[in-house]
């Protein structure tokens, strides 16, 4: 049985931050519920079994995972249980995310386990060591601490210490040597690839090496992620950076085009309305 979506949790939400961290010292057993939004979710001690309708997974501390908009979960069996949850609405905060899709490990955590943990098991989940636990949970204290005060420039601290968390954890999940986790990190490293390189020139059989998988696996298993192929994933990510460029009204259709990789400016006219609907030249005048 789920709740009635959960309150939706809107009220923890009380200022303009889409950023919400709870500490929890003894979390009891609920009911599977729903939340709208992100909620990052680190087990600090103890033991229960993290239910959802993917399956039920016993979960111990150390065990770090992301949930997303309205996947179903909740808790039973706890003993000792401490969480932290961090609730946030990651496309609101503006993150400057710069290198950090580069690491197979962010898009693992944010992205491929949360799509393929029933199908893994849960097995494929990030799991720190003691010591990696040490560093988290006073990154997490910290970031709490800077939270739950009325400094000036507290927003500005909160999200400097959430993005240090993310980069810790998403380095940790880069390195993990468990063998569950390493088929969401051979397409983690396909992704960062993609989000790094997107203006060189890049094929499949490239994408296939760097994933250490046939073409045919690499297509398969990225359209169960992403629900497109690599390559068009690839024009995704060129035609979002190029309507970037183009709010610089210096800088030409064509020109912005060349930039992000295409090689023809008439095929990214075409791309660009396939995916956004509008024509280049319609989208500047929009952003103006």
């Amino acid at each position: 049985m789920v709740d009635a979506p959960y309150r939706r949790i809107e009220s923890f939400f009380t200022d303009d931050m889409p950023l919400h961290v709870m500490p929890v010292a003894h979390h009891g057993d609920t009911l599977p519920h729903t939340h709208a939004f992100s909620e990052l979710v680190i087990v600090t001690q103890g033991t229960g079994v993290h239910i959802s309708p993917a399956g039920d997974y016993p979960i111990n501390a150390g065990d770090v995972f992301v949930l997303h908009g309205d996947q179903a979960h909740g808790y039973r069996d706890t003993a000792a249980l401490g969480l932290v949850n961090i609730l946030f609405r990651l496309d609101e905060l503006t993150i400057p995310l710069q290198d950090i899709t580069a690491l197979p490990g962010y898009h693992a955590l944010f992205t491929l386990e949360p799509l393929f943990r029933q199908r893994d098991s849960f097995e494929s989940r990030l799991r720190l060591t003691p010591a990696q636990l040490q560093t988290v949970g006073e990154l997490v204290q910290r970031l709490a601490l800077e939270y739950g005060g009325q400094a000036p420039g507290r927003k500005f601290i909160v999200t400097a210490y959430f993005m240090l968390l993310v980069a810790e954890l998403c380095r940790a999940y880069s390195f993990l040597d468990h063998s569950a986790a390493q088929p969401l990190l051979r397409l983690g490293r396909v992704i960062g690839h993609l989000e790094q390189h997107y203006a060189d020139h890049i094929t499949l059989d490239e994408l296939a090496g760097i994933g250490c998988m046939s073409r045919r696996s690499l297509t398969r298993e990225f359209k169960k992620a992403l629900a497109c192929s690599p390559i068009d994933y690839l024009i995704r990510i060129r035609v979002t950076r190029a309507m970037e460029l183009l709010r610089d009204a210096t800088l030409s259709i064509t020109e912005a085009a060349f930039r992000v990789g295409f090689q023809d400016s008439n095929y990214f006219t075409r791309q660009c309305r396939a995916i956004t609907g509008h024509r280049p030249s319609e989208l500047r005048k929009r952003m103006r």
